[in-house]
C-alpha cells in the first residue's frame, strides 16, 4: 500500500492527469510575438504533402521510449526539454514496410495520433519528408514533416528554417535501439537552437512549434490497452438519484461535500449489472464497470481494478479501488505544525458490493460521519479513485453512497427567466443573452437537467421566429446548424454557456443585427421521446398585434383586385365581392362555361395561398370544386356574388372559405324549386345537425341543383 500525504491548507492545489515533462535548462520568453498557434518562421519547401493514415497499420507491432532534446510552443512561451519516457510505437510491415505513431515527441497530444510511413533499406528506416501528421478543419491544412533548425531573427521572432534540401529521416537500427541521424545541438549554451526533425503548417509556411535533435528509441514491452466500456451495454435501465458524501482533492484545493447528479445501472439479462459513474467525483467519462446481479440476495458486485478512463498517449489511467482517508498532526520542513490528509487504497479488497433493496442501491461497507467536527470528519473508508501507473490518489473517495430509484416521467417544465440583453455597441459585435432555464417543473418538482434543451426565438415585428444557430458561424464544435440547444452543450468558443448565449457579428459593418425589437427563450422537458415546452419567455412582454388580412383577385388580365378583409361579429375576415363579367371575364349563355377566377390571400404582407399553410373549408356553392388550386391560388367561376374570407381556428390554424351570395347577372333563380335536403357546415368544413354561429346552408333541390348561402344563428 502506498501512501499519499497533502497539507490541509486553504490554497488552491491543482492536480494535473497529464504526463510530467523533464526540463534541460528550461527557456520561458516572455514575448507577445510568440503564438500558440502560430509562430514566425521562414519556411522554405519542396515535396508535396503525403495523408497520414489514422488506423493502424498490420503487421508487427513494437513499442519504444524515446530520449533526445526538443523545443516546442506552449500557451504562448518557448520551452526546451528532453524527450524521456514519451513513447513512440512502431509497426513492421511486410515488404519492408515500416509505420510510426507519434514520430515527433508530443504530437500525440497536440497534433493527433497518425501514422507515418517508411522503408527498411539494411540497418536504416528511411521516412519521407512532406508526409502529414495532422489535418486541421479549422485551417483546412495539414502539418507535415520537415528537418531544420530553430532560428531567431532581430526582432525576437522564433521559428524554424526548413532544409529543403532533406528528402527523408533517416533511422539507423542498432539492436533494440534506433537512432535518429544527422542531427546536431547547434549551441551548447542555449539549448533552444537545434538542427532536426519539425513540422510545419503547409497553407503557410508557419511553425507548428516542434523539432527535436540527438532522438534515440529504446525497445520496451509494448503496454496493452485496458478495456474501458463507453457504449450503454444492452438490458434494463434503471436510473438512481444519489446522495452521499465525497472527500476530493480538486483545482480549487481539498474538502468535503454531498453526492448528486445520478448513477444509471444496467440488468442485463446473463445476471450482470454495469454500473455507470460509480464514482460520482471522477465521472470517468461517463464510462461504465462490469458486475454481476444476484437476484435471489439482490447483491450487485463489482470487482476492483477496473478503468474508468485512459490516457493512451500516458499510459495510465484511473481505477475504481477500495480505500481509505484520515487525518493526522505532523510538522512541515520549517518545523510548523499542520494537519495533513493521509489516503491509502486496500489492495485487500477485490470486491465492491451494492445492495438493492426495493427501490435503493445501497453502498456496502463504506464507513464515515462527514456531520463531525474536523479533523474526524475526513477519517472515511469507501470508493476511492486511483491513478494506475503508481497506485497514488486520484481524488476523491466516496461513502455513505444510496441511490433512490428515479420515475422517468415527462414532466412540463417550469417556464424560464429571460433576465437582460447586453450589447457592446462597438464593432465587435459581441452580444449576450442572459437567462434561467427552469429546475422544476410546473408544479415545484424537480427535473432532471440532463433532459433540459432550449431554443431562442426572436421577434422583429412579424411574430415568433425560431432562430438558427448556423455551424460554421456562430459555433468551432458543431458539424450542423441547431435550433433545440442541449442543456450541457457548451461550446469551445463563447456561444453556450450555463445560462447565457453569446450572439456576435451583429454590429459590424456590413452584418444585419440578429433581431431588433426582441428576442425569448423556451425551455423543453425530453424523457423516453415524449416532449413538453415551456411558455416562451421573453424579455420585453409581447405587445398584441393588428394584422392586416386582404383578398387579392385576379382580372382576366392578370391584374391583382385587392379587397380589404373586416373582422366579423365571429371572429373571421371577410368581404363580399362581385365578380362581373366586364373585370373578371365573358359568360357563354349557350354553354354556361365561366372562367376561373384565381385568388390568394395577403396576411400582414405576405402571401398565403392554396397549398400554402392554410387550408380550404368545406364550402359547398352551387358550381362543382369551387376551390381548385391551380398555381398556388384558389379558384372560383365568375358571375356570382361571394362572401370570400380567413377563419381562424382554435390552434391559430387559418382556413379559406368561399361562401355564394347572390348572382351578378346569371338568370338562374331557383324560385319554384322544390327542396331535397338541407345540410348546415362551419366554415372549417364540418357538418353540423343544426345551425349554430357563423353556418354555410347548402340547399339541395330535387333537379339536382344546389344552392349555398352564409346564415348567422
Amino acid at each position: 500500500m502506498k501512501k499519499l500525504s497533502v497539507l490541509l491548507v486553504a490554497a488552491a492545489v491543482a492536480i494535473s492527469a497529464s504526463a510530467g515533462v523533464n526540463f534541460k535548462n528550461t527557456h520561458v520568453l516572455k514575448s507577445n510575438k510568440i503564438s500558440t498557434e502560430r509562430v514566425k518562421t521562414s519556411v522554405k519547401k519542396n515535396q508535396a504533402s503525403i495523408r497520414s493514415a489514422f488506423k493502424a497499420p498490420e503487421g508487427e507491432l513494437k513499442s519504444y521510449n524515446r530520449a533526445g532534446y526538443y523545443v516546442y510552443v506552449s500557451d504562448g512561451y518557448l520551452y526546451s526539454g528532453q524527450q524521456d519516457g514519451n513513447r513512440i510505437d512502431i509497426v513492421y510491415g511486410e515488404d519492408n514496410k515500416v509505420y510510426m505513431k507519434n514520430i515527433l515527441c508530443g504530437s500525440g497530444s497536440y497534433f493527433g495520433e497518425s501514422w507515418v510511413e517508411g522503408t527498411i533499406e539494411g540497418n536504416e528506416i528511411h521516412v519521407p519528408l512532406g508526409q502529414s501528421i495532422y489535418w486541421s478543419d479549422q485551417y483546412q491544412a495539414n502539418v507535415v514533416l520537415a528537418m531544420g533548425n530553430t532560428i531567431q531573427d532581430e526582432d525576437g521572432y522564433w521559428g524554424i528554417e526548413i532544409d529543403d534540401r532533406a528528402t527523408e529521416a533517416v533511422y539507423v537500427i542498432e539492436g533494440e535501439t534506433i537512432a535518429l541521424q544527422g542531427t546536431e545541438d547547434l549551441n551548447e549554451a542555449d539549448d533552444l537552437f537545434g538542427y532536426g526533425l519539425t513540422a510545419y503548417w503547409e497553407d503557410d509556411d508557419s511553425w507548428s512549434g516542434f523539432i527535436e535533435w540527438n532522438t534515440v528509441f529504446t525497445e520496451r514491452e509494448p503496454v496493452v490497452t485496458p478495456t474501458v466500456i463507453t457504449e450503454q451495454p444492452e438490458g434494463e435501465l434503471v436510473v438512481y438519484q444519489r446522495s452521499g458524501d465525497c472527500i476530493y482533492s480538486g483545482m480549487f484545493g481539498l474538502g468535503i461535500t454531498t453526492q448528486d447528479g445520478k448513477i444509471n445501472v444496467v440488468y442485463a439479462e446473463d445476471g450482470k449489472a454495469y454500473i455507470q459513474n460509480p464514482l460520482w467525483w471522477f465521472d470517468g467519462n461517463n464510462s461504465w464497470v462490469e458486475g454481476t446481479y444476484d437476484e435471489a440476495t439482490g447483491i450487485i458486485t463489482v470487482p476492483t481494478g477496473q478503468y474508468l478512463n485512459w490516457y493512451e498517449s500516458s499510459e495510465y489511467g484511473v481505477q475504481l479501488m477500495w480505500g481509505s482517508t484520515y487525518v493526522y498532526l505532523d510538522t512541515d520542513e520549517n518545523g510548523e505544525e499542520g494537519y495533513y490528509l493521509g489516503n491509502e487504497v486496500d489492495e485487500r479488497t477485490t470486491e465492491i458490493m451494492f445492495q438493492v433493496d426495493g427501490d435503493k442501491l445501497i453502498l456496502l461497507g463504506s464507513e464515515g460521519d462527514a456531520t463531525l467536527e474536523f479533523p474526524e470528519n475526513y477519517n472515511a473508508t469507501g470508493l476511492y479513485a486511483m491513478w494506475s501507473d503508481n497506485q497514488t490518489w486520484a481524488g476523491s473517495l466516496e461513502f455513505n453512497t444510496v441511490g433512490q430509484h428515479v420515475d422517468l416521467v415527462p414532466a412540463v417544465p417550469a417556464n424560464p427567466v429571460a433576465v437582460e440583453w447586453y450589447d457592446e455597441g462597438d464593432e465587435s459585435g459581441w452580444n449576450t443573452f442572459d437567462f434561467i432555464l427552469p429546475t422544476t417543473d410546473v408544479d415545484g418538482n424537480a427535473i432532471d437537467p440532463e433532459y433540459l434543451s432550449f431554443s431562442i426565438f426572436v421577434d422583429n415585428g412579424n411574430g415568433p421566429e425560431l432562430f438558427t444557430f448556423p455551424a460554421a458561424t456562430y459555433t468551432y464544435d458543431l458539424t450542423e446548424d441547431i435550433t433545440e440547444v442541449p442543456y450541457s452543450l457548451y461550446s469551445s468558443a463563447v456561444d453556450f454557456h450555463a445560462s447565457y448565449v453569446y450572439f456576435y457579428r451583429t454590429n459590424a459593418e456590413g452584418y444585419e443585427p440578429l433581431f431588433t425589437e426582441n428576442i425569448g427563450i423556451q425551455a423543453y422537458y425530453t424523457v423516453n421521446g415524449v416532449k413538453n415546452e415551456s411558455e416562451i419567455a421573453w424579455l420585453y412582454e409581447p405587445q398584441p398585434q393588428e394584422k392586416s388580412y386582404q383578398l387579392v383577385m385576379l382580372d382576366m388580365n392578370g391584374n391583382p383586385v385587392v379587397y380589404d378583409l373586416t373582422q366579423g361579429e365571429n371572429g373571421e375576415y371577410t368581404t363580399t365581392v362581385a365578380l362581373n363579367y366586364d373585370v373578371f371575364g365573358g359568360f357563354d349563355p349557350m354553354t354556361e362555361e365561366r372562367p376561373a377566377v384565381p385568388f390568394y390571400f395577403m396576411v400582414n404582407g405576405v402571401r398565403y395561398g392554396a397549398n400554402a399553410d392554410m387550408t380550404a373549408a368545406v364550402l359547398g356553392m352551387a358550381m362543382e370544386n369551387p376551390l381548385a388550386a391551380t398555381d398556388g391560388c384558389y379558384t372560383v367561376p365568375v358571375g356570382y356574388n361571394y362572401n370570400i374570407g380567413i377563419a381562424i381556428g382554435l390552434q391559430g390554424e387559418m382556413y379559406a372559405y368561399v361562401a355564394q351570395a347572390g348572382f351578378t347577372g346569371v338568370n338562374d333563380i331557383n324560385a319554384g324549386k322544390t327542396v331535397a335536403n338541407v345540410r348546415y357546415y362551419n366554415v372549417t368544413g364540418q357538418e353540423m345537425a343544426q345551425p349554430a354561429g357563423m353556418t354555410i346552408q347548402v340547399t339541395t333541390y330535387t333537379d339536382g341543383t344546389t344552392s349555398t348561402a352564409k346564415v348567422v344563428k
